[in-house]
Parts: structure tokens; sequence; C-alpha cells
């Protein structure tokens, strides 16, 4: 590596599947995340490769785990704290959201920005990060309310 690039840059100019996946499940360093987050932001084909490495691994996870979830589960009211990154259309914006209620497979979020449906997103708790895709969001007190179905492949 020289002049902190990293090696996909180097070799190919893009980022790597690998690293694609690694960033998803936030498996990397400060500074790695940071560069493939320049890179995405210049670069519209990493950013269909990221969500094409999103739904191959949500795939393999419903594959593995059988059916999807249809709201069987119960939701559990919460207000937890959150931060939330729109990976598509890609921004490397981070903002704070609560997470009203959770269930198995989903949770709704309150925040001061709405989110486009289908986006897909990365949610940062205290215990956990997940990636996921915005059902809808719709217009609340102070904010909005976006339902958000899980991928559960972390």
């Amino acid at each position: 590596m020289s002049c902190g690039s990293t090696s996909w840059e180097e070799q190919s100019g893009h980022v790597d599947d690998n690293d694609l996946e690694l960033y998803l499940k936030y498996r990397l360093s400060g500074e790695s995340i940071s560069a493939i987050e320049a890179h995405l932001a210049r670069c519209p084909a990493c950013v269909d490769k990221l969500v094409e490495q999103d739904k191959c691994l949500w795939y393999l996870a419903e594959l593995r785990g059988g059916e999807g979830e249809r709201r069987k589960h119960p939701r559990l009211k919460t207000n937890q704290a959150a931060s939330l990154q729109v990976l598509n259309p890609f921004s490397a914006d981070v903002w704070d959201i609560q997470i009203v209620d959770v269930s198995t497979g989903g949770l709704r979020t309150h925040t001061s920005k709405p989110l486009l449906p289908d986006s897909l997103i990365r949610v940062r708790m205290q215990y956990s990060v997940e990636c996921g895709d915005v059902r809808y969001c719709i217009p609340a007190e102070e904010g909005f309310n976006a339902g958000v179905r899980l991928h559960d492949y972390l």
C-alpha cells in the first residue's frame, strides 16, 4: 500500500467483494471504512456492487433460515438510541435515530429525516449492526417513522 491507498484501489480501482461484505457487516477498521466510503461517494458501479453483495448475503441467510418473516413475530416496544447510514443511494452521512419497536426480522425507527422506500440502510445499535431495506416511511410527530426489514446475515 502506498500513500494511504488500499490494495483494491491499486489493483482494480474498485472495492472488491470481500471488502464490501466486511463493510456491510461493519467489520473493518475506521481507516478502511473511510476509504471505502470516499470511494463509494464517487463510484456508482461500486454502490451497485454493494447492493448486490447485500442481496446475495441476505439470500444465503434466507436459504439457511427458511422462509422470510411476514410479521409472524410480536413487536416489542423500545426507545433505543441508534445511528443510521443510507447505503443505497449511498451517503457517508450518519445520523442519530430512535428504535421505536423491534421484532424478529424488522424494526421501526423514528428519524428526523425521511427515508426513501427500498433504500438499503445500515443501523448501528448498542450491541449490533444490522443492514436492511426501508419498507415505508411516514410523517410522525417531530420527524418520520420508518419500517425496516432486516437482512439477517450478520
